[in-house]
């Protein structure tokens, strides 16, 4: 009976976990990042939204999130896929799993899926610039470079003084009308 208690208790703890997208810090940091001007305070802001993404108050899941940088570096991309399947189903509202699993997927060369994941995190956290990029690069791949850059219009929208976006946006520009 103890047991149960406890897997109950567990339970609910596991399912309303504060995860990435809902933190309080979020608002401020991307205000900032629409207003900022300057481009070593724009990645600052940029690394803190990225740390914010990445926590949760799943210890458990929190560990597979910390390793992400070991499946990057060791290029283990299946193993990061499970691990993050796993997360994905002890926390199913936590955008950044989803958004890592895309990057692993879109590094496999698994497009479909990877989409799939971009538009799970997109509709936890429409402001997830990194899976608004990963959709567009994918768009571009496809060839569909109308779509990619109204996805990177709407990323001006978070980040309008971004210079690399407007560098990508450029080089898509040209794309188009040499398409034309």
């Amino acid at each position: 009976m103890i047991k149960v208690i406890l897997s109950l208790i567990f339970l609910i703890f596991v399912t309303n976990s504060n995860a990435d997208q809902n933190s309080p810090q979020l608002d401020n940091l991307f205000e900032d990042l629409y207003k900022v001007q300057d481009l070593t305070q724009q990645n600052k802001i940029v690394s803190n939204i990225w740390s914010e993404w990445m926590k949760t108050d799943n210890p458990e899941s929190q560990k597979i999130m910390d390793m992400i940088p070991y499946f990057f570096q060791t290029r283990n991309y299946v193993e990061a896929i499970e691990a993050l399947s796993y997360v994905i189903e002890q926390e199913p509202n936590f955008s950044e799993a989803y958004n890592k699993r895309a990057t692993f997927y879109f590094m496999m060369g698994d497009f479909e899926n990877s989409m799939k994941d971009i538009e799970s995190t997109l509709a936890l956290e429409p402001r997830h610039f990194g899976a608004l990029d990963g959709m567009s690069r994918i768009l571009i791949s496809y060839q569909q470079y109308e779509q990619a850059f109204q996805v990177y219009e709407e990323m001006m929208s978070l980040m309008p003084n971004d210079v690399t976006l407007h560098m990508k946006m450029d080089r898509l520009s040209k794309l188009i009308y040499d398409d034309a």
